[in-house]
Order: structure tokens, then C-alpha cells, then sequence
């Protein structure tokens, strides 16, 4: 089977045990476009965005290093431009401490830049 990104206005009932793993101690918003990355049917990585900001990001532990956030990012950076939006944002100061600056090397070899803790991506 292949990787597949859905994008979602809920976590389907299927998925939420793995999506708990995804998010360890972080929790879903009630509204935002959800990202959910599946590879045999079971959730690998998972991301929401509002609007311009990417709200969140991650890929399951043991699945890290396979390009699977790579593809999450590409796919939602394809829709935020067809929704018309020229960047897309992510701010690392709301990531948890541990995981800020392997989220920035990330970020950064996918385009982002920035000198503070909110990284820009442009989309044109």
C-alpha cells in the first residue's frame, strides 16, 4: 500500500487510538482542516492548519525519516495555495520545548524561513 494524506474535517473513529499515539500530549481543536496521513490503513501522521497557519505537524515516532511529513507538508501546502493564500505560516514557539528545534531544521529544509520563532513559507 501506499502513503495517503486525507484531508479531513474530523478524525474518523478508526483512526483516533493511533491519532492519540501521534499527538502525545497535544490535543485536537475543535475546528481546523485536518491533515491525516495513513499508510496500510493505519494513521502515521497527522496535521491541522487555520487558515495560513500551520497549526501543527507531526509524524508518529516510529515512522519518522520515511518522507512522511515531507508529503503531509507538500499537500497542504498545495491547498493552501488553492484556497488562495500566498504563505503559510508556522509559529515553533507553540510546539512543545523538545521538539522545537528538530521541527525547525524540518521546516527550514522544506522552505520555511525566518529569524524569529515563526518560521514563513512563501507559496508563489
Amino acid at each position: 500500500m501506499r502513503l495517503t494524506v486525507h484531508r479531513l474535517n474530523q478524525i474518523p473513529t478508526l483512526h483516533q487510538a493511533q491519532v492519540a499515539l501521534i499527538l502525545e500530549d497535544a490535543s485536537l481543536p475543535e475546528q481546523a482542516e485536518f491533515y491525516l496521513a495513513t499508510f496500510n490503513d493505519r494513521a502515521v501522521a497527522l496535521a491541522w492548519r487555520l487558515q495560513s497557519d500551520l497549526q501543527f505537524i507531526a509524524v508518529r515516532d516510529i515512522t519518522r525519516r520515511r518522507g512522511i511529513g515531507q508529503e503531509l507538508l507538500r499537500q497542504i501546502k498545495l491547498d493552501t495555495q488553492a484556497a488562495g493564500l500566498t504563505q503559510l505560516h508556522c509559529d515553533l514557539a507553540q510546539a512543545p520545548t523538545p521538539q522545537q528545534a528538530g521541527l525547525n531544521a524540518f521546516l527550514q529544509a522544506q522552505g520555511f524561513n525566518g529569524a524569529t520563532a515563526m518560521l514563513s513559507c512563501n507559496l508563489e
